[in-house]
This record gives C-alpha cells, structure tokens and sequence, in this order.
C-alpha cells in the first residue's frame, strides 16, 4: 500500500490524491456510521444529550431554519411521524441552525403550528458544522437503536418522506444488535466546478484564467468523550494552472456530561449577537458563497447544577487586502458566568475583549464589551421573555478619543390559542464592532431585499411586531409584520410592513405569497441609493402530480422608486424580478430553469444586461450525494444570512455542483 500511495505522490496533484483517498475511505464499511454525540437546549432552557437516546428509541434528526421555505414544506410530515411512530420507539429532534439574531422567531414558529416534537437550538453552528458541513437545509437524518446513522437526506421534494417513513418503520422492526465501533469516521466532500463564459470578465478580474475548480473535504473522527476534525481545501486555476491547498479547519474536543473543552476552530456567539458572534451560514450558490467565519483558539465550558461559565480565546484571521500584506490577526477573549433559576429562567453575565489590527472601515482598535442577559423562556405556556443590555468602550486608530456606546435589546412572545404575536425592540449606540451580528428585526425570507437591510449598529432604534393566525379548519396561516428604524445620525427613518398567507393541500402542495411596502427617507446622500418607496410581493408554489412528481414555481419582484435631492436631482428608480421553475420527481432528480430581469443600476454597472437565463439540474445519486449542473447566467447581487450580508458578482458559464457523504 505505500508502495502504492508513493506512486500516486508522483503522478497526482494533492487535491487529486485526496479526492482518491476520500473515495477509498467511503468505500470501506464497518464504522463510518457512528452518530456524534452533542448536547444542545431545547426551547424551554433544557439541556438534550443525543447519547441519551441510544439503546432507546430510534432517532430522526433534521435540520431546518425559519427563512427556509423547503422546511416549511417539509416539518407537517415530521410531526405525523411523531404522532404515529412515537409510542413504538421514535424521537424526532428538529435541530434549527438560525443564528442568535433570529432566534426570537422561533418559538413563536412553532407555536404557530402547534408542532409538539422537540426543537432543538444550534445558534453556534456547532453541530450543524460537524454533521452537515454544506449547510444544505433541509437535512435529514435518521439514528438506529446502536446508535449508528442509517440514513442520510438533503433537500426536500413532495414524496421524500413516503421513503423517511419506510425507513422509520424498518428501523423501528428491528432490535439492538450490539455492533458499535469504539472509533468511528464521516467524510463530507463538495467539488465546485466553474467554466466562465464571459470573456471580459475573464480577462478584466480572473486574468485570463476561464476555469476553476474549488474542493473542500470535512473529516470528522471519533471515540468516547474524544472528537477530531479538520477541512482541506484546494483551489486550482486553469489557463494557466495554480494550486493553492491548505488546511483550513483543524479542532480536537472532549465532551463530558458537564465538561467541554475544545482547542483549534470553533464557532461562538454570546447572547443574542450584541456582542460577539462568528458562525457558519449556508452555501445556496455553492462554495463562493459561504460566509464561515471561526476563532483558532480554545474554549471551556463547566456546569455544576443551576451554575455555568464558559470561557474562550484566540485569534481570528481576516482576508487580506492585497497579495503583499501578511496575515492579519485579530485577537479576542471572553466569557460567560450563568445562573439558572429552577426551570424557569435563565441569567448570564457576559464579557469581550479584542485587539483588532488596522484596515476595518469601522477603525476599531480596541473594543472591550460587558452584557447582562435575562431569558424567560416559558410562561405557563402562554408567553416568552427575552432581554439584554451591553455597554461598549472602543478606541480608535488615528484619535485618542474614547467612544462610549451601549446596546439594548427586549424581545417577547404571546401565545393564544391559534394566534401569535412577537414583539422586539432594539436601541443600538456605537455597538458597530467587526465581529458582532445584532438583530436587524428584518427577515431573511425577504431576500429580494437583501441589498436594502441595514447592518448599521450606530445610533439606531427599532421596534416590530408580528402577528399570525393558524385556521386548523383550512390548513391556512395569515400573517403579518411591522417595523420601524430611526437612525439619528444619518436623519435616517424606515418603515416597513407585509403580509402573507401560506396554505398547505392535498397533503404536499403549497402556496405561500405576501406582498409589502417599504418607506425610507433621509436628508443625507449616503444613502440615496435606498432612500425611496419600494413595493414588493413573491410567492411560492408546489402542486403535487402524482406522489413524487410535483411542479413548483417561484416568483419574487420589487419595484423601487428613489427619492430627489437638492444636489443630486436624479431619481434613482429600477425594478427586479427573480424567477425559477422545476419539476421534481422524487427522490432522484429535480430540473429547473430560471429567469431574473434587472434595471438595478448597480447590477447594470457589472455587465449591460438586463435579462438572465438559466437552466439546472439536480440528480441525487443517493439520499446523501447529490450533483448540480447548471448553464447559463446568473445576475449576482447581494445574499444575506445571519445578519451578514455580502455582494457576489454576476457569472455567466458553466458550473457543476458535487456533494458526497461517506
């Protein structure tokens, strides 16, 4: 065998080698199944440990999030398994990867339902960073009695879950059989293959190089109380050919009852982002698109009954600007010392230090943050409480001058009967700092948007409130929500409100639209480019065929008219549509095409073009792997995610999509 492997040094590149080894070790059976033990709380406060399950029941685990539409489609069928199933032996976990700036929606998410089975909160990307590493949502997993993964599913087309629920049956029909490895190994590998077909941008941004080929490779091994993990990355540029591999993600763990202590990569949020929060957000356009963000340090965690303290610390490199600069670290440190009090609420007191080197735009040279937090998760089962407040001092570079800030939070839910109604209110000064994620009270649903949500944490204030009605008698929810934002150093005002109905028929068909306007007016040119009116409206449908072919089609638009000032006197008006259409025939393949048209200036700057075509096709070779082939072009824009938002340029060509499991 080394014989062998010298031979494969000689004649393949590295990322090709370990693209061969990911292939051998995925081959091999045996232990590559084992479950990785984790402990998240459930919406109450509660602690949930996976390992206390095994030898019980037979664990389904997804992962979801309230901006995902998938999702919505796809939890009704999780709560009539756990309706029928759970009495012979079945545990449904419903694990939500939104952040802690969007954690307030979802409680009230699931009361809107009226969904029973537990839902569990990963707001640090943890878990979701160690099962499905893609970030895909929905993702699916199904746990036998041994404790070993027998079935593993991305994505959701109407007729997945008749396959789920044979699944679920067998698993329930069988009995232990003792067969768990000590050690075990998962592999999870995306390939990302792009051929540009737009010359000048060939030429002008990518120097001449027509082709690209990005590769991640996530291994993950395990045994006892012991986790390792690391990420190797490969880009290669052809036209000619670059190589650039190296180790991106590298962390060892160990994981007691009431002990954690973990060194290398990690994510970490602190409250609910007012201070501190890096975490891992979804890949919808593929590799590009990822926003992941870590610490390379080490933390540790301790509980002794209502008592904890978690403290952490290291260093976060940030992108360089230019080929000639080192690299840049920021260094950071923190902590958190809580107190629960019986079952009903929860007290922390949170602190944060860094030291951040220059080139942020914010010119943050020291930030030192301190939060106390109060969450009253359930009231009687009618109501929910949550509240923090932080005091921030920051020096700058380049003035001695040191700024004062604070940062206030409040946010509540009330439950009755088949209405729900969420509160929040926000009052942020100075809290801007590189590394935090303060709630926006926008909501990612509203991704045709994205480009106008305001990230600003500098003298602002904001309230909304939300409102929705589940009739049980026709399957239907209406909703609706209001917010509003004063930003007093920009003169700066939004005001924004929609409303919707979403209705599930004929078990797997669904349509959801809403529609909304949005108002901002300012007196200062910095934002002219969103200052205006804008009405907007989308919807989403899926209609069922036969039991696994179905047709959906998805429309969002926006029309914006921009405001006129005394210097710059143009109206900056343009409008936006983004549209796609698939046939899904489930479980194995989905086509789609897509069509958006812009006259976004901002768009229009990149490439004259207004009109953007493509064509995609999705085969799932298994439950778990899955290749994209797309051919057209796409438009670009701004994706936003966990209060992040970042602009991505237009692409016209060829690109394949590779995911695969082991």
């Amino acid at each position: 065998m080394i014989l062998h492997l010298d031979f494969l040094k000689k004649k393949l590149s590295k990322p090709l080698l370990f693209l061969f080894l990911t292939i051998i070790l995925g081959l091999t059976p045996a232990i590559a199944k084992r479950a990785i033990d984790f402990t998240l709380k459930d919406l109450d406060g509660n602690s949930v440990r996976l390992s206390d399950y095994y030898n019980k029941n037979v664990v389904l685990i997804d992962f979801w999030a309230t901006w995902c539409v998938p999702c919505i489609k796809e939890m009704p069928h999780f709560q009539r398994f756990y309706d029928k199933y759970k009495e012979k032996g079945l545990e449904v976990f419903c694990i939500t990867i939104d952040g802690p700036e969007s954690a307030s929606l979802v409680k009230t998410f699931i009361k809107r339902y009226k969904y029973t089975f537990p839902v569990l909160l990963d707001t640090e990307s943890k878990v979701v960073a160690l099962y499905n590493p893609r970030v895909i949502v929905p993702y699916t997993l199904i746990i036998d009695r041994d404790g070993n993964i027998q079935y593993v599913h991305q994505g959701y087309s109407p007729g997945d879950e008749t396959h789920m629920e044979q699944k679920i049956i067998e698993l329930l029909e069988q009995e232990e059989t003792g067969k768990v490895g000590k050690f075990s190994y998962q592999i999870n590998e995306a390939l990302l293959n792009r051929n540009f077909s737009d010359k000048d941008y060939v030429d002008r941004v990518r120097e001449g190089k027509s082709s690209q080929i990005l590769n991640q490779i996530d291994l993950t091994l395990t045994g006892g109380p012991f986790l390792l993990g690391m990420r190797l990355d490969t880009n290669l540029d052809f036209s000619p050919m670059e190589e650039e591999f190296s180790l991106a993600k590298r962390f060892l763990e160990v994981d007691r009852k009431n002990f954690n202590l973990r060194a290398g990569d990690f994510y970490y949020s602190v409250g609910r982002g007012l201070l501190f929060s890096v975490l891992k957000t979804f890949e919808k356009e593929g590799l590009e698109y990822i926003i992941d963000t870590t610490i390379d340090g080490g933390k540790v965690a301790f509980n002794y009954g209502p008592f904890s303290t978690e403290f952490f610390g290291g260093w976060i490199e940030r992108e360089k600007s230019s080929d000639e600069e080192d690299k840049i670290f920021d260094k950071i440190l923190g902590g958190t010392l809580g107190w629960r009090y019986k079952n009903f609420a929860n007290l922390k007191f949170n602190f944060l230090h860094s030291r951040l080197e220059k080139g942020w735009l914010s010119g943050n040279k020291n930030v030192s943050m301190e939060s106390i937090s109060l969450d009253v998760p359930n009231i009687s089962e009618k109501a929910k409480l949550y509240g923090e407040f932080s005091l921030v001092q920051k020096d700058r570079y380049y003035t001695d001058e040191r700024i004062h800030g604070h940062g206030l939070y409040l946010e509540s839910g009330f439950f009755w009967g088949d209405f729900t109604l969420l509160l929040e209110f926000k009052d942020y000064k100075f809290l801007d700092f590189e590394y935090n994620r303060p709630p926006l009270l926008e909501t990612e649903r509203l991704e045709i948007l994205a480009n106008q949500f305001d990230t600003s944490a500098t003298d602002v204030t904001g309230v909304s409130s939300q409102v929705t009605y589940f009739s049980q008698r026709i399957n239907s929810l209406f909703y609706g929500k209001f917010s509003y934002s004063k930003f007093g150093k920009h003169e700066r005002n939004i005001t924004h409100f929609f409303a919707g109905v979403e209705h599930k028929f004929k078990s797997t068909g669904y349509l959801d639209f809403l529609a909304g306007y949005r108002i901002e007016d300012t007196t200062s040119l910095i934002f002219y480019s969103t200052a205006g009116n804008t009405f907007h409206y989308q919807f989403n449908f899926t209609y069922p065929l036969t039991s696994r072919l179905s047709l959906e089609a998805d429309w969002k638009s926006r029309d914006f008219k921009g405001e006129s000032f005394v210097d710059y006197p143009k109206r900056y008006n343009y409008y936006e549509r983004r549209s796609f259409f698939s046939i899904h025939y489930s479980p194995r393949w989905i086509i789609t095409l897509l069509y958006d048209r812009t006259t976004d200036p901002e768009i229009l700057t990149f490439k004259n073009k207004k009109n953007w075509w493509g064509g995609q096709v999705e085969v799932r070779v298994t439950h778990a792997n899955s290749i994209r082939i797309f051919y057209g072009s796409m438009k670009g824009g701004v994706k936003c995610s966990g209060g992040i938002c970042k602009f991505f340029p237009p692409f016209e060509g060829l690109r394949i999509d590779a995911i695969f499991r082991f």
